[in-house]
């Protein structure tokens, strides 16, 4: 045995008398503390773990937040939202509160993100937000829930709540027990939308240009999206020239709507320039780019349609009060639809939607 040989050997003799002297009749690896519960809104850290199942997810919240006091508003395209969160836990809560509106099947129409929330253990705070929403989304929504998250947590819905589910009518009164659960909200893609009815129209000879079309749910689930008009010069493969976006929708399987929407170019002089249109229907709208699932809706620029005149303005256009092209069964009074029993004379009854 040479002399280096031996002191390798010496070494591992000491290491193992240690190991010996510390842990006793063999070497065992130190256990790890058990999980302490993790309060209201505290996401736990976790180590990434090669065979654990569990690394990077949030841990189960053992004392969730809770709603009260609600009050819900819609005028104009917004919904103003006041609520109370209590946090019944010893660490402060924090994230993002959250607002979901759903169908009659309880399908997700749409969620928002109302605003970041910071409630200390054992307190109780009041928060008044305030979010825009599609007035064909409010006139589908048959139930409201609302939920607190971590932060920019809102669209993966129910799952991650780090509080009590609230589920109300939009009148702002509690939902009924037999309401619809909410289901799990399924993506949406381009595929999911049919277009049909496409009608571009000039106001005169002025810069009032309108688009018409009619987009119909060909998928199995809710979808939504908006549109984006792209012209062109005619080439084929040539890069548009203009782009403008055309309404938002969302539409439950097999339900269509007619959108009417102003079309607004960069620079009007390309009216006369652009030969061919493309309406492209999908998730992000203009955000998107064309390819083999939504080649779009081509069509030839009508000859009438051209760029303005100078100084010709367009007669004011009243267009009726539901464009949506939604059936009869799209309204409804969720009252009636729950049975529930109207307020007292002496309550203060938050306003019905289309109000």
């Amino acid at each position: 045995m040479t002399r280096s040989d031996q002191r390798r050997g010496n070494a591992l003799g000491v290491l193992l008398l240690g190991c010996a002297a510390v842990w006793g009749a063999g070497c065992k690896k130190e256990q790890p503390p058990a999980s302490a519960p993790v309060d209201a809104g505290v996401v736990a850290v976790a180590v990434a773990d090669a065979g654990a199942p569990d690394a990077g997810t949030v841990a189960k919240v053992v004392k969730p937040l809770r709603f009260s006091d609600v009050t819900l508003k819609f005028q104009d395209n917004r919904m103003a939202v006041t609520y109370t969160l209590t946090n019944p836990g010893t660490a402060q809560g924090r994230g993002d509160a959250c607002l979901s509106l759903h169908d009659d099947q309880g399908r997700v129409i749409e969620v928002k993100r109302m605003g970041g929330i910071t409630v200390k253990g054992g307190t109780t705070d009041t928060f008044e937000d305030k979010v825009s929403l599609g007035g064909t989304s409010w006139k589908q929504t048959r139930t409201v829930m609302l939920y607190t998250a971590g932060e920019y947590r809102c669209s993966s819905g129910a799952p991650v709540a780090t509080s009590e589910l609230l589920r109300l009518l939009p009148t702002g009164q509690p939902a009924p027990a037999d309401a619809p659960p909410p289901q799990p909200q399924q993506d949406s893609k381009a595929t999911d939308f049919e277009v049909s009815g496409v009608e571009l129209t000039q106001a005169g000879l002025s810069d009032d240009y309108t688009l018409t079309y009619t987009v119909k749910n060909v998928s199995d689930h809710r979808s939504s999206g908006s549109g984006c008009l792209r012209a062109y010069v005619g080439q084929e493969g040539a890069p548009h020239l203009e782009e403008s976006p055309e309404g938002d929708f969302s539409l439950a399987p097999g339900a269509s709507e007619t959108i009417k929407d102003s079309v607004i170019f960069d620079n009007d002089r390309n009216w006369d320039r652009v030969t061919v249109l493309r309406l492209f229907t999908s998730p992000f709208g203009c955000a998107d780019d064309a390819d083999t699932d939504n080649t779009g809706f081509k069509f030839m620029k009508p000859e009438s349609v051209h760029a303005p005149e100078e100084g010709v303005e367009a007669e004011p256009v009243s267009y009726p009060e539901d464009e949506t092209g939604m059936d009869s069964s799209d309204a409804y009074d969720p009252e009636e639809e729950f049975n529930h029993e109207p307020p007292a004379a002496d309550d203060a009854s938050p306003e019905t939607p289309g109000n």
